[in-house]
């Protein structure tokens, strides 16, 4: 399993901002990644008001570098430029390699519809990197790692990374089971119940193939198949679990406009119960 080669931290300088700086650094200081940071001025001010903005923006950063370990400081750039916000991210992401974007938890948060649009929210939506979305004060590296695990590329991508970020960290992967069963279709109970329970272990014997594909060697696994809508497991596994990241897959229909986050996600990005880490097929 190959480690974080380097990581794009987006910044706006708020104070909640400071939690993937410093999540950032603790994955730096865990894999010996490149750090590249960057705050977007975004355009369409005054120019001696935007040229304020910009040099103000870039002494905070320089301030917050400097004041980093003479060891964390190494490989750890920072960038100030003008643009839209969104767009400039993923520019940079591209320029610079990045193989994971780190971003905060924008102020609207708690609904999903308060989320979508935001540079969180669009970064997650267009970025062809894993996007990592930290909303907690990091205390250390992340310990109880849930993996929402079904059977898209995007799912199996996010699990890869959670072991690549969090290779200390005990780590559950849960499947969220429905049945296509309905009840009436046989008055047998037991023959209900017997079919279904077939149908639930021949989905478990597939998922678990395809997180040996992935696996790393010796590294234990731990698969829950749980009855009910994606959306009611994952919530409750992440309290149950009490998880400090949830990693999971989405997908886009496209690069245009119509390009989306799947809806799951979108929810969990916008409740913020926990870190979160996406990955796109």
């Amino acid at each position: 399993m190959s480690h974080i080669r380097h990581m794009l931290v987006a910044t706006d300088l708020t104070g909640r901002s400071l939690y993937p700086l410093m999540r950032a650094m603790q994955l730096k200081g865990q894999s010996g990644a490149l750090v590249s940071v960057v705050h977007v001025v975004e355009p369409g001010l005054i120019s001696n008001l935007e040229d304020r903005r910009c040099a103000e923006a870039s002494a905070a950063l320089q301030e917050w570098r400097a004041a980093l370990p003479e060891a964390g400081r190494q490989a750890v750039g920072v960038n100030v430029t003008v643009g839209e916000p969104f767009a400039t991210i993923l520019e940079e992401a591209t320029h610079c390699k990045t193989d994971l974007v780190v971003v905060g938890q924008p102020g609207k948060r708690g609904l999903k519809e308060l989320f979508i649009g935001t540079t969180a929210e669009r970064v997650a939506r267009f970025s062809d990197e894993p996007v990592l979305m930290v909303v907690q004060h990091p205390n250390g590296g992340y310990k109880r790692v849930l993996v929402a695990m079904d059977f898209s590329q995007g799912a199996k991508r996010a699990l890869e990374w959670a072991w690549r970020i969090a290779p200390d960290a005990v780590i559950r992967i849960v499947h969220a089971w429905q049945s296509p069963l309905m009840k009436f279709s046989t008055k047998d109970a037991a023959e209900f119940e017997a079919a279904k329970e077939r149908l639930r272990a021949q989905e478990e014997r597939q998922i678990r193939a395809v997180v040996e594909q992935i696996a790393p060697p010796g590294r234990p696994q731990h698969i829950e198949m749980i009855e009910g809508s994606p959306h009611a497991v994952i919530r409750d596994e992440i309290g149950a679990f009490n998880a400090d990241l949830l990693a999971m897959g989405t997908h886009s229909r496209s690069r245009l406009k119509t390009a989306m986050v799947g809806s799951l996600a979108q929810e969990f990005l916008a409740e913020g119960a926990c870190d979160v880490l996406v990955a796109k097929a």
